[in-house]
């Protein structure tokens, strides 16, 4: 059934009641287990935007750059962690009018979701394609091919990959509150999970990760974590199961080898830790950002990844959306780049 612009409520209107992608980043060995005893993690800016700039994904490069998407302009850019070289843009995709998700399906060939949704404007029917961008010349020489288009999505969201051999995509629609799967290779496209736990207002399903033939995903609406099993062409194997309904706005979110994961809770301003060895019940733990320290810290954390390359595996990225839609605004701050240092000691 098409959802009216009328009644969805806005991210804007959602999070002003609170206070105040598997291949794209790859999960580090030997990371800890649990949470470090000393608390907030420190986090440094990496780059920040001009004010009003809302970051929305990001996807970390093999040599270390992080790409990240807008949704506030339809421009992806490509930002160096050593800020030795200005951020670089890639691309716009005019003429739409923002990006999402994005996720890197072979080395540096990363596939992204453009629309016209807005955080005050959410609901885009007819508008959706999903472009791969190829930066195997390097993201000076970028070549952008469209893949599919969605004319029924609403609003596409987290996406990671499904198989890399056949070629396929799994593509969030959090206002459907439902999964596509994207064959790359045809352009073809099906709705393969319409689970009761991806639904949510204003936004279902969010972020989507794999992991040992399940997809693990967000519901920001509902706050729930959630892990659902699947067959090799995505549809489920069985029943999803809630690990955590303690996740307070999750947006996307990165596992560690352990399987447990780090989540950009957008609308509390805050990066939080849920401890998922024992599968249900997760345990949820602030690592950064609000109540632990000033919000504007984590302004809105809308992605977070794994760095990669030497010295990277216990780095942490975060993209924010500069407090637009959690309470901020006022502040003025822009959406930031930052890096979380987990450290090596100092864990429980």
């Amino acid at each position: 059934m098409r959802l009216s612009t009328s009644t969805i409520p806005t991210l804007l209107s959602f999070f002003s009641f609170f206070p105040l992608n598997i291949y794209a980043s790859p999960t580090p060995r030997n990371l800890p287990a649990k949470v470090p005893q000393q608390l907030p993690l420190p986090v440094q800016v990496i780059h920040q935007f001009p004010p009003g700039t809302w970051l929305e994904n990001l996807a970390v490069q093999s040599s270390g750059d992080i790409l990240v998407t807008l949704l506030t302009s339809p421009d992806v850019y490509q930002i160096d962690p050593t800020q030795q070289r200005a951020p670089l843009l890639i691309h716009s995709f005019t003429p739409y009018r923002g990006l999402l998700g994005i996720t890197e399906l072979h080395p540096n060939i990363f596939y992204l979701a453009a629309g016209n949704a807005t955080y005050t404007s959410l609901d885009s029917p007819g508008t959706w394609a999903v472009f791969k961008l190829d930066l195997t010349h390097g993201a000076t020489s970028p070549c952008i091919t469209q893949t599919a288009t969605f004319p029924n999505a609403h609003l596409l969201n987290g996406m990671t990959v499904l198989s890399t051999s056949q070629g396929t995509l799994l593509v969030a629609d959090s206002l459907a509150g439902v999964v596509y799967r994207l064959d790359t290779t045809t352009g073809e496209t099906a709705v393969v999970i319409d689970d009761p736990s991806m639904k949510g207002s204003p936004l279902g399903v969010n972020g989507l990760k794999i992991r040992e033939g399940s997809l693990y995903f967000t519901n920001l609406g509902q706050g729930l974590f959630v892990r659902i099993p699947i067959r090799e062409d995505g549809t489920p194997s069985g029943k999803a199961v809630v690990l955590s309904r303690d996740v307070t706005d999750a947006d996307d979110f990165v596992l560690d080898d352990q399987g447990n994961a780090f989540v950009a809770e957008n609308g509390v301003n805050n990066l939080a830790f849920l401890d998922l060895r024992s599968g249900v019940n997760a345990t949820r733990t602030v690592v950064a950002g609000a109540p632990l320290e000033d919000p504007g810290v984590l302004a809105g954390p809308t992605a977070v990844g794994f760095g990669r390359g030497e010295g990277e595996a216990r780095n942490l990225y975060v993209t924010t959306s500069g407090g637009l839609a959690s309470g901020l605004a006022n502040r003025t701050l822009g959406g930031t780049v930052s890096r979380i240092e987990l450290g090596g000691r100092g864990w429980f």
